[in-house]
């Protein structure tokens, strides 16, 4: 990460805000204020480092997980509803609980779930999410979630639904599996179950994962698009095809006539946050 600074907090900062003992990842330029800002913490910013930094394969995202929590719990709305709706100019997604025995679209890393994905019946889309967001989970969320051309649906697909499963099947997450990124995959039986029926015990045991609550999910997407920059970014799609022999663990459960039928993947990275997301995270980090 360039022109990344390291913030290390003094033990009685630590207590008081309930983070653990680890360096926080903040642009250079926002090192002074930090420091001298009246000893309020720049959240937003600091969450957003560690967003960035757990996005490499290479990194070691799963030890920085409970600091990234606990910033989102600091950052999220009083809000303790199950459901939320998360709306931008170009974007809304539902998040809630998911019936993970239900047909999903997952965003994965290792052997881990990171975020369930199903259907509404107007085919948009709901989410629960497992684990904290690094900056790609949170860009396949904003992406898939884009609000559907009134003539054109989205990216030429009829709904979101149909694009997620699309972007599934797109042959760039067999590469990020294998890089130690997030990617998408898709279980048309149930997490955990294959293509055939059978199990896939290190998936089908996580069936009792509780999801995260909504608010923080909420602020975790406002935070990353609001800092990020992405405004005026233009969208970036992945249209290879994917190689069925090879990602047999990353769609397990698609039908062979989807799978010759789907021809275009990826997600687009840019779109609009929601709105209400970008209000807390500028709120709270200026």
């Amino acid at each position: 990460m360039h022109n990344f600074a390291e913030l290390h907090l003094k033990p009685e900062t630590l207590a008081q805000y309930g983070l653990p003992d680890i360096p926080y990842p903040i642009p250079a330029a926002d090192l002074k204020s930090a420091v001298l800002d009246n000893g309020d913490l720049p959240l937003a910013v600091m969450l957003h480092g560690l967003q960035q930094r757990s996005r490499d394969g290479e990194a070691e995202w799963q030890q920085v997980e409970p600091a990234m929590d606990r910033l989102a719990e600091l950052l999220a709305p009083d809000d303790a509803r199950d459901v939320i709706s998360a709306a931008g100019d170009h974007w809304w997604l539902e998040v809630g609980p998911v019936d993970l025995g239900c047909k999903l679209v997952t965003i994965q890393r290792g052997d881990a779930l990171i975020a369930a994905i199903t259907a509404r019946d107007d085919g948009r889309l709901r989410v629960a999410v497992f684990r904290p967001l690094d900056a790609k989970s949170a860009e396949y969320l904003i992406g898939l979630g884009q609000v559907p051309h009134p003539e054109h649906g989205v990216c030429i697909r009829e709904n979101n639904w149909e694009y997620a499963l699309d972007c599934s099947a797109g042959n760039g997450n067999y590469y990020a599996a294998d890089r130690g990124e997030a990617y998408l995959s898709y279980w048309e039986k149930g997490l955990g179950i294959s293509w055939d029926g059978s199990d896939v015990p290190e998936w089908r045991k996580q069936l009792d994962l509780v999801a995260r609550p909504a608010a923080r999910v909420v602020a975790e997407l406002g935070v990353y698009y609001t800092l990020s920059g992405n405004e005026d970014e233009e969208p970036v799609a992945d249209t290879a095809r994917r190689k069925n022999s090879r990602h047999r663990h990353l769609r397990p459960g698609a039908a062979s006539a989807r799978k010759s039928a789907r021809s275009r993947g990826g997600f687009w990275a840019a779109c609009s946050v929601v709105q209400s997301a970008m209000r807390w995270a500028h709120r709270l980090s200026s």
